[in-house]
């Protein structure tokens, strides 16, 4: 008989996922472009997250690795957190939207949500700085960076969704109720 994992086994994988992705974002991720601009990884498996494993992970992800990302990279801690706290907030949405939409819905809406995620985050790095520096070209910023980023992390969401998927086999998602087993006369 197999034993369900926990929820500090779960939020062990969290934490630890979390630092995975946040490390290889800031260290592989942007030698591999796609359409010009390095994809984020975490970010597109944040969306699938917020898709598979439901509210609660999700903002315990996103959490703790806009803090890693503040630390760890250029990008300043409250607006790595703020740039991925919409993921949250989808997958709040999605969970009460789950029972309506079959398993077949998750994958094109976890890349949907990547390209709106990475809209969002975009525009929330850029306004930080452009009120920290003279000015963004926000033409060409929009043109050269937020829609071929929001088609590269929309890519990489489809290629990441399916493994995410098959985690609900190993660890039922925190927070996600189980039914009591039947009970036969």
């Amino acid at each position: 008989m197999r034993r369900a994992a926990g929820p500090a086994a779960i939020l062990l994988a969290v934490l630890a996922a979390s630092w995975l992705l946040v490390i290889v974002q800031t260290s592989t991720a942007p030698a591999f472009p796609l359409f010009g601009v390095g994809p984020n990884l975490l970010l597109a498996a944040l969306c699938c997250w917020a898709i598979e494993r439901g509210p609660l992970e999700t903002a315990l992800a996103a959490a703790v690795s806009g803090i890693l990302m503040g630390l760890l990279s250029f990008q300043g801690m409250a607006e790595s957190v703020a740039a991925l706290a919409p993921i949250a907030l989808a997958a709040i949405w999605w969970s009460g939207a789950r029972p309506r939409h079959g398993a077949a819905a998750g994958w094109p809406a976890a890349a949907a949500l990547a390209a709106v995620a990475s809209a969002l985050h975009f525009t929330a790095h850029a306004v930080a700085v452009e009120l920290e520096t003279t000015g963004v070209n926000w033409v060409e910023a929009v043109r050269d960076v937020m829609l071929p980023g929001a088609a590269a992390d929309a890519l990489v969401a489809l290629a990441l969704y399916w493994p995410l998927r098959w985690s609900r086999r190993i660890a039922r998602p925190l927070g996600e109720e189980t039914a009591p087993p039947a009970v036969l006369p």
